[in-house]
């Protein structure tokens, strides 16, 4: 590790940024199912970071530090912290950079790039918010029912302050009434975060809160709406081997937790190879004349709230040809990975637009 950090210098620090190397949780909590015929179970090992992008992280971190306790991280590129080393701290505006590898790596030529790594509790995987600079970049809220909208699900310890806490911060609610609901899975409620991005919070059990190192935070996971679940099942359990817990059709107050009266949502759990994350697929179908209609999103990653896995992958380049001969497309430029000191990682688009970066770390030195 020593060795790797001693290479990182200049642009190599900048792409730091791009790969945290959160470490994944490797003992999933319930038995594996078999991967769908084709997938490759081993070729996902794990998430290093989910990452979405904002318009301003210095407006929009402080929702996640003040309603949630989620704090500002060091990179892991940096080595250990020094002992009397500052706190960490968003880089400004005038510390972005310039990089051409980062450019062809998403897509984003002329662009400036910062971000911020945070940690949530009793979380195995970073939480990143990403901004490009000087480039065009749309700004639209998502309502949950648009066809690759995400949003982060965190399982609280107390739910009744955590909203007293997003009250305060002035966040919009997505739940109809305004005040969490009873579903299978606890008291919830969605809102907003400064962005417009969705952010669910569940009462965690007290089994759960038990078992849990301290914090607001209990656990975290993600959810992505979908035109067709079929569709993304063949992208993430066909070719990425992820692991498909349960499928179910969502209640009324399910519904009315994502801002709908009527309609039907159907909701499938999956996890991550070699973790204990679950990423929900949720798949809605609106009755006639719904308003506002659902609006597929068709992404770049420098529109706020642009949705990015961060993947531990083996055998890239065979990933890649697979990823190509199933047609899905590619956000780098010509399919072609970037190659830093610390590994070579690549962005793939999985059929409703989510932007999924391949990451095969460097071998260990």
């Amino acid at each position: 590790m020593r060795d790797l950090l001693r290479l990182l210098s200049g642009r190599d620090a900048v792409a730091g940024a791009l790969l945290i190397m959160a470490i994944p949780a490797h003992v999933a909590s319930a038995p594996q199912r078999p991967a769908a015929a084709g997938a490759r179970p081993d070729v996902v090992r794990g998430i290093y970071n989910w990452i979405h992008s904002t318009a301003d992280p210095e407006r929009a971190f402080p929702f996640y530090r003040d309603v949630l306790g989620i704090e500002v991280a060091r990179s892991p590129f940096g080595g250990p912290a020094p002992a009397n080393a500052a706190p960490e701290r968003i880089r400004p505006v005038s510390g972005a950079a310039p990089d051409p590898l980062v450019w062809d790596l998403t897509d984003t030529k002329g662009s400036r790039f910062r971000n911020v790594f945070t940690r949530a509790p009793n979380t195995p995987f970073g939480l990143e918010l990403s901004e490009f600079l000087d480039i065009p970049r749309e700004t639209r809220a998502p309502n949950a029912w648009d066809p690759g909208a995400s949003m982060l699900i965190f399982r609280v310890r107390s739910l009744d302050p955590a909203m007293d806490r997003v009250k305060a911060s002035g966040a919009p609610v997505v739940t109809i009434g305004g005040q969490p609901v009873d579903t299978s899975a606890g008291r919830a409620v969605i809102v907003r975060d400064p962005d417009g991005y969705l952010v669910q919070l569940v009462q965690a059990s007290a089994r759960e809160i038990a078992a849990a190192a301290p914090g607001d935070v209990i656990s975290t996971a993600i959810g992505i709406s979908v035109a067709d679940t079929a569709a993304a099942m063949k992208f993430y359990q066909g070719l990425l081997g992820f692991d498909v817990r349960e499928t179910r059709r969502a209640s009324a107050a399910e519904r009315q937790l994502h801002g709908l009266t009527a309609g039907e949502l159907t909701q499938t759990s999956t996890h991550i190879p070699g973790t204990s994350v679950a990423v929900v697929f949720l798949e809605f179908k609106l009755p006639a004349g719904t308003t506002p209609a659902a609006r597929p999103f068709r992404w770049r990653i420098q529109d706020v709230g642009a949705p990015q896995f961060q993947l531990q992958v083996r055998d890239l380049d065979a990933l890649i040809e697979q990823t190509r001969q199933a047609g899905y497309r590619f956000l780098s430029i010509g399919a072609r990975p970037i190659q830093r000191a610390f590994g070579r990682f690549v962005f793939a688009i999985d059929p409703d637009g989510v932007l999924v970066e391949y990451v095969e770390p460097a071998p260990p030195r």
